[in-house]
């Protein structure tokens, strides 16, 4: 059974085959219109004996593509100022004359009175006239019915494209190519300044070192060398540095004596005595200024001291600092602030 099957299929196939190659044959071993024409698909092509404009494609497909380089340019058409203007004025000229009535109330017409008739023609020129003219054209046929089919004509199209003779208008001629000038010689590299051995390498060689100008002389403006030097703060002296508890409000015996050799220190020269007393470090905001504040009154105490051993009030300043390795917590330093060297005033 399955034999039969695998036969009849062989055979069905060989039968395809041989009808498409039939089909082929039959129009013209083309085998797309071969297929078509077996399948059924070119029963509504046009019939090429009357379809219209085959003669037009065949010719056209034959034919080589045309040469788009050779499509004139569009007209370019330019007028003047001038130009636009008398165009313009001939055009209102002509309507004037033409909306104005004559006497008699026609319009366009200018010429007062009737119109006179035409000259006679001349017998020489009616007779030159007569035997130049030409046969008279065959009468137009008749119009066909509504119902009436229209007459065969050619059914390929005899349309020619018109050539054009001459420059055409508003195009500019053609012009020449610019000829070709020689190019000057392109100069050549300038000499290398590096040695043989390192242009041969070809390596990146150091850039040079920059130049080093010489710094240029002070030059004080003269409106500044006529003014007088400007004052320096003064310069700070420790005179002397005191170890107090921080919970100290009185000095001991050997603190007032060395209290007394800073007021006869301030005698030999006078200036403004500072008194510098360190805080205790402090974690919070409100500890930091709670140990400030302490810091303030030792440093007040060291100056009641001074105030009495006879250096006057408004020569004495306190200050609260923070502590340092080199000043520790409790550490007092009493200061004498004299003029800088050089100072005026």
């Amino acid at each position: 059974m399955k034999s039969r099957i695998a036969r009849a299929r062989a055979g069905g196939s060989v039968l395809s085959i041989a009808a498409f190659v039939v089909a082929a044959g039959l129009s013209g071993c083309n085998p797309i219109e071969g297929y078509r024409s077996l399948a059924g698909l070119n029963k509504n092509d046009p019939d090429p004996a009357t379809a219209l404009f085959n003669q037009n494609l065949d010719t056209a497909q034959s034919s080589s593509y045309p040469n788009l380089a050779a499509v004139p340019d569009p007209p370019i058409v330019s007028s003047t100022a001038a130009e636009r203007a008398q165009i313009a004025k001939g055009l209102n000229a002509q309507r004037t004359s033409t909306e104005a009535p004559d006497r008699q109330g026609h319009p366009g017409s200018a010429a007062p009175g009737p119109v006179p008739p035409p000259p006679p023609i001349p017998p020489e020129l009616v007779a030159a006239a007569g035997a130049a003219s030409p046969a008279p054209a065959a009468p137009p046929p008749p119009l066909r019915g509504a119902n009436e089919p229209p007459l065969p004509s050619s059914p390929n199209a005899t349309l020619q494209t018109p050539q054009i003779e001459g420059p055409l208008p508003g195009v500019a001629p053609p012009r020449p190519a610019p000829s070709q000038t020689s190019l000057a010689p392109v100069p050549g590299p300038a000499p290398s300044q590096l040695t043989p051995a390192a242009v041969q390498s070809a390596n990146p060689q150091p850039a040079p070192p920059p130049a080093v100008l010489p710094p240029p002389p002070p030059q004080m403006p003269a409106e500044a060398a006529a003014h007088p030097a400007p004052k320096l703060p003064p310069a700070p002296i420790t005179l002397t540095s005191l170890d107090l508890s921080p919970n100290a409000v009185s000095l001991t015996a050997a603190e007032q004596a060395r209290v007394a050799d800073i007021a006869a220190r301030y005698k030999d020269s006078p200036g403004i005595v500072r008194v510098v007393a360190y805080a205790v470090p402090a974690t919070g905001s409100a500890e930091q200024l709670n140990s400030f504040r302490a810091a303030l009154d030792r440093a007040q105490l060291i100056a009641k001291a001074l105030n009495g051993a006879g250096i006057p009030a408004k020569q004495i300043q306190t200050q609260a600092a923070p502590s340092t390795p080199a000043a520790p917590p409790g550490r007092i330093d009493v200061q004498l602030l004299t003029p800088a060297v050089g100072a005026t005033g």
